[in-house]
């Protein structure tokens, strides 16, 4: 009776991987198949001259099943056991430090290591290899960027290393599929799909034509030092999608002419205006526009209107469609508050969106929009609480890198200004620059004080202070806003977790907040807290001569508005251009 062979046991395993030459030799067969003469080409052995040497070190892996030949084509292989181990060592190595982790800027604009199972997966997935292959491929990926030491590596340069290498193996068919058209073949399709299922042609155009100019925004307009700041979370450049040709939101006046050619005029502009166009008119021309308009207005877009009972009374016989697309600014001048909870109930049961504002001069976005600055180009975020921890609390240090990121970025912002007035002419437009996180980052800055709460009022102020100082002056071409895109701070911390940890974000953030502060100001949540928020805007809300954007989160939000109002001039002396938000 014929005997089994016995398995090697863990230290005949450790024993044969201990030879750097039988490493060499692993690392060669992960990346493909070899015969024996290739082999030892690939771990620079003369087949002839080093025949003995290399023979045993062969028979060495061979017993221990860490290799093994493929009969079909006389080639050797890695086994499932080899594969295995390899896997578990370069691991090893990355947690020693023995290889350098390698950061790659992904196309949506994150960042995160390296990891070559990605390549992997997503060649399966795009391309449609056999796993074994994809595999394959993405060793010879990894080993071709740890020997190039690439400083800048980017997701679509690794896509063309892939496609090079898909190339030189004769692997033509599959290197089609991973052709590049603006985006990845496969995230076109899955547009075309979505725009197909929305039964909306203006979601494919926007986005595929978005993607095209995000990339080349990133990759080739702008300066690689901000194109990098934007990439690893330091900034955030919005709608970046748009900034070639587009706009943030826009004001809009309706004259005495012919309201159908107005309509024609706004659905037009809401191709390039990215967020919100503020309309201004009478009662009856916005309820005629709004009639003629329909259903027709593009996603993500908010048509900002003054509240009225007349308008109000109006917009139920509209689209559900568009009534979702509006947004009231209810005047705190102009309204009896004591119609609020009707007013409010009315409004959720259309699903209208609703601010209250201190002036006409502000859009529902919470951002200047008057005679004097009538369109707003592009915003640029800050990330205040990214800073605050790569200064590890150091004031000083916080101060002088926000006063230099204000300063890197003012010139693509006049940049994209003057494109602007090159595309439209002459006009009134502007850009912000923004916060996120200011107190989170306040806090942490003052968490070695006596007094937290207090002192990390005046940090804020401070850091505010010298934002307003590194801003020129005198043109109203830049302002500050007191709010963010909701976008930006979620992708600040996304990245930050990856940088400093997610325990640690999380205890500087309230609750199981999923994103940073997009407003510089606590939520007001009781009655009794109002004295303490008054005090605490009436500080801070005068730096933001782009808007001011406040909330109010309470269930008996009627009773904080009466009493509000009283106190309102407290607040519309150092800021009217502001806006409240119910939550």
């Amino acid at each position: 009776m014929r005997s089994r062979r016995a398995e090697p046991d863990l230290a005949s395993i450790l024993d044969s991987i201990a030879s750097p030459t039988r490493l060499k030799m692993l690392k060669s067969l992960a990346q493909r198949k070899l015969g024996y003469s290739e082999l030892a080409k690939a771990i620079g052995m003369n087949r002839d001259k080093d025949a003995g040497k290399f023979s045993y070190h062969l028979k060495k892996l061979l017993s221990n099943g860490l290799i093994e030949v493929d009969s079909s084509i006389g080639k050797y292989t890695l086994s499932r056991r080899g594969t295995l181990i390899l896997k578990y060592l370069e691991k090893v190595e990355e947690e020693l430090g023995q290889r350098s982790l390698m950061i790659v800027r992904r196309s949506d604009q994150l960042i995160e290591p390296f990891d070559k199972n990605k390549i992997a997966d997503a060649l399966v997935k795009e391309a449609k290899l056999s796993p074994r292959l994809a595999r394959e491929v993405a060793s010879i990926t990894e080993k071709k960027l740890f020997d190039l030491k690439i400083d800048y590596l980017t997701a679509p340069l690794i896509r063309e290393l892939v496609n090079s290498i898909l190339l030189d193996m004769g692997l033509e068919k599959y290197r089609h599929r991973l052709t590049r058209l603006g985006m990845p073949l496969y995230d076109v399709i899955k547009l075309l799909k979505k725009s197909f299922q929305l039964k909306d042609w203006k979601i494919f155009f926007e986005e595929s034509s978005g993607a095209v100019t995000r990339e080349y925004l990133l990759l080739s307009y702008l300066p690689r030092e901000v194109a990098e700041l934007h990439l690893s979370g330091k900034i955030d450049i919005y709608p970046i999608s748009g900034w070639i040709f587009g706009l943030f939101s826009k004001r809009f006046n309706l004259d005495a002419g012919d309201i159908s050619k107005a309509a024609a005029k706004i659905l037009e502009e809401l191709l390039l205006i990215k967020h919100e166009l503020r309309i201004l008119g009478s009662e009856a021309q916005i309820a005629k526009l709004l009639e003629i308009i329909g259903d027709r207005i593009p996603e993500k877009r908010v048509i900002s209107l003054n509240f009225s009972e007349k308008l109000l009374n109006r917009i139920g016989a509209l689209p559900e469609g568009l009534q979702r697309k509006l947004g009231f600014l209810i005047s705190l001048r102009k309204t009896d508050l004591a119609d609020t909870p009707r007013i409010i109930r009315d409004l959720n049961k259309l699903q209208t969106a609703y601010v209250y504002s201190l002036s006409e001069d502000v859009g529902f976005s919470g951002f200047v929009l008057d005679q004097s600055h009538t369109e707003i180009h592009s915003i640029i975020t800050l990330n205040l609480l990214g800073t605050a921890l790569e200064s590890r609390g150091e004031v000083d240090v916080m101060l002088s890198k926000v006063s230099d990121y204000v300063r890197t970025v003012i010139p693509i912002l006049n940049r994209g200004l003057n494109l602007s007035m090159k595309l439209r002419g002459a006009g009134s437009t502007y850009s912000l620059i923004s916060i996120s996180g200011l107190l989170e980052a306040s806090k942490y800055l003052a968490r070695n004080k006596s007094q937290v709460m207090e002192e990390a009022i005046e940090i804020a102020a401070e850091i505010l202070s010298e934002i307003n100082n590194s801003i020129p002056r005198g043109s109203g071409r830049i302002l500050l806003g007191g709010r963010c895109p909701r976008s930006a701070a979620r992708r600040f911390k996304q990245i930050d977790v990856y940088r400093y940890g997610e325990k640690q974000l999380n205890n500087l953030l309230s609750g199981d907040a999923d994103i940073y502060s997009t407003i510089p100001f606590p939520k007001l949540n009781r009655l009794r807290d109002l004295d303490h928020w008054i005090d605490l805007v009436r500080k801070l809300a005068g730096h933001f001569d782009g808007g001011c954007t406040l909330t109010v989160k309470t269930q008996r939000s009627a009773k904080i508005l009466r009493e509000l109002l009283f106190r309102i001039n407290e607040i519309r002396k150092v800021n009217q251009r502001s806006i409240i938000i119910l939550e």
